[in-house]
């Protein structure tokens, strides 16, 4: 591993980078937390949250005693198939003994002062759970700026041990610009209006144009899949679509529909004229909207969801009202984008 960064007194305790002598007490968090249903189940093992932090795929930033125990988490980590300036912040967690002691806030806190400038990171990209509201208001309190919502993303047996949740849980897209790319987005018609007040809300130096509706004849569909099947959650990644993207998509929902996806998600770059096509394509499958991806691509994305079951609404805890009124349009183009799919 490449950088150095200092520890960080707080009071009695100790905020820091992972050493590898912290895996055992990390995979043991885990446990505490999601019992033996954590989705990723590479997370059960020690050595290979060594392997991925030597790799510089993914630092975890934790908060410890004076024993060396291990009270609070979070990562820091690359996502396959996106922009490499782009990292995800998360898998943040807290004993249920040791909450309420501002480690959240201190672990977040380092990061974004302390670990974010020596990796060199460009754009952060985080999901808060919305089985209560606690990491929302921390990601808020940072910095970030909210930018969707990603319905039913977390399957309910991960929440099992502590009994925070009686089915699968939302979580809120919070974004944060570390180095700003200033480019054009096109704005798909269904779309046009809330990604305006996304992009006002978050602050982002963008030109905003309207999207065509065509998609160009010569260019083959391209794209990422990755699935994960514990979690049931498919997420697709397309760098560029084609006049075949209608038949290329299709048959990725029959493939992971008959795999047992039961969320299936869509990225689409927004720098290119055709992302009005291709949403319209997505919408007539029962894709909806979800949130805005600042520099997935290095440019935006678009990201866009299909869900096989309904969701329990009423069981989203929200914090911010944008939040709420993000939510109140996906369930409406949900409906929406649903109804088109029967026709």
């Amino acid at each position: 591993m490449k950088i150095n960064v200092p520890a960080q007194e707080l009071g009695e305790y100790q905020v820091r980078l992972m050493r590898d002598a912290d895996a055992p007490g990390v995979v043991a968090l885990y446990r505490a937390i999601y019992g033996e249903h954590y989705p990723i189940k590479e997370m059960y093992d020690a050595d290979y949250i060594i392997k991925q932090q030597e790799a510089e795929m993914m630092y975890r930033v934790i908060v410890a005693d004076a024993a060396g125990n291990i009270l609070g988490h979070s990562g820091l980590y690359r996502l396959q198939g996106a922009y490499t300036g782009l990292y995800e912040g998360g898998q943040g967690m807290v004993r249920a003994e040791a909450r309420s002691k501002g480690f959240n806030n201190a672990i977040y806190s380092y990061i974004m002062q302390i670990l974010l400038p020596a990796v060199g990171v460009e754009e952060i990209w985080g999901e808060s759970v919305t089985n209560h509201v606690f990491m929302q208001k921390t990601a808020i309190s940072i910095g970030t700026k909210e930018t969707g919502i990603e319905l039913e993303l977390m399957p309910g047996e991960s929440y099992e041990a502590e009994k925070s949740a009686s089915g699968r849980v939302s979580a809120v897209v919070a974004c944060a610009c570390v180095k700003e790319k200033p480019h054009t987005v096109f704005l798909p018609a269904p779309y046009a209006d809330i990604l305006k007040k996304i992009y006002v809300h978050a602050k982002r130096d963008r030109q905003l144009k309207t999207a065509a509706g065509v998609l160009p004849q010569k260019v083959k569909t391209s794209y990422f899949d990755a699935f994960i099947a514990d979690a049931g959650v498919l997420r697709v990644f397309v760098h560029e679509a084609g006049a075949d993207a209608g038949e290329t998509m299709a048959g990725l929902v029959k493939k992971y529909l008959d795999a047992g996806a039961v969320v299936l998600q869509v990225f689409l770059p927004l720098n290119q004229p055709g992302s009005g096509a291709l949403t319209e394509i997505l919408n007539r499958l029962g894709f909806f909207f979800a949130a805005v991806a600042p520099r997935w691509f290095d440019a935006d994305g678009l990201l866009m969801q299909k869900l096989v079951n309904p969701a329990n609404y009423d069981e989203i805890r929200l914090y911010s009202d944008f939040a709420k009124e993000m939510l109140q349009f996906i369930i409406e183009d949900r409906n929406r984008a649903e109804a088109l799919a029967l026709i």
